[in-house]
């Protein structure tokens, strides 16, 4: 689980971890460099919920210093976005033998107590499965799990998105038929499940972009090793994400374009003159959220 000022999440989130039954669990907290004071909150939850728990600077979080702990809370003491976070929880954990790796977020709320062994299991029965995720529920009610990738004209056309509705692309979360697994094109990486061996022929998670986009870039190289993303369905999370609690839109924007960017040259598939119309569409939109930005601090 990676943080960053959760302290009003991190409880709840971590209650729905410590219920889970018929797995042998670790769990490892990285935080990245959160606010002092939200910090020090969240070490106080810890403590109190895991009086075994062990809390380590992440630079000294090395495996024989870690030991037999089965459950750390871990200093960075830089905020290294989400990818590189992730991948320092990832490497312990790896490292001390596990199968499989939950990446969680703090806001997301699990009731299952065999959430966890539902859905290993659900890797365990497909081989070619990599990285298996379930059902997400969002606080309105609504599905966010399994995510469909935009097609070329749909992303060049992004004016769309802000057009009459019946001129706006299709939903971008696909509708579930009944409770069977499927495969899926991208999981959303509020709450997914990694076997161990994917994580390491990887080389973890790219950390080339500090957030957002890094959905399609796990489906794509997971796809480019030969392996599986799943979905299934029976089990479910919910992801209690407050969008309005995430700061200004139009530089979460620009963050958002420059990482989807990266993922366009890096792992679209594109050639370099559907690379260069993507660019030209995106910096079109680049501007006119950096203009809505200059306003909003007028």
């Amino acid at each position: 689980m990676l943080t960053y000022n959760s302290a009003d999440d991190l409880l709840a989130c971590l209650d729905g971890l410590l219920l889970q039954k018929g797995v042998d669990l670790r769990l490892c907290i990285v935080d990245n460099a959160s606010q002092p004071g939200q910090r020090a909150k969240m070490e106080a939850m810890f403590e109190t919920r895991l009086p075994d728990g062990v809390l380590f600077d992440a630079v000294e979080a090395k495996l024989e210093a870690v030991g037999k702990a089965t459950a750390l809370f871990l200093r960075n003491d830089c905020n290294a976005g989400y990818s590189a976070g992730n991948n320092i929880g990832a490497r312990l954990t790896v490292g001390l033998g596990c199968e499989a790796v939950l990446i969680i977020n703090p806001d997301v709320r699990i009731t299952d107590p065999y959430y966890l062994a539902k859905l290993w299991g659900g890797l365990r029965t497909e081989p070619a499965c990599a990285v298996g995720g379930s059902r997400i529920i969002n606080l309105d009610g609504k599905d966010e799990n399994p995510i469909r990738e935009p097609g070329f004209w749909e992303e060049f056309f992004w004016i769309r998105q802000i057009g009459p509705r019946a001129f706006r692309p299709r939903p971008w979360v696909q509708p579930l038929e009944g409770q069977d697994p499927v495969d899926a094109e991208k999981l959303h990486g509020c709450c997914l499940m990694i076997r161990c061996d994917c994580l390491e022929d990887m080389g973890y998670f790219d950390e080339s972009v500090f957030l957002y986009c890094e959905e399609p870039i796990l489906a794509a190289r997971v796809r480019a090793a030969g392996r599986r993303l799943m979905l299934f369905p029976e089990i479910v999370a919910v992801h209690a994400h407050v969008a309005s609690t995430k700061g200004n839109a139009s530089r979460r924007m620009g963050l958002f374009i420059r990482s989807r960017l990266y993922y366009l040259d890096r792992y679209s598939g594109y050639g370099p003159f559907a690379r260069a119309l993507l660019r030209i569409s995106y910096g079109i939109l680049s501007t006119l959220h950096a203009a809505k930005a200059r306003l909003g601090r007028a």
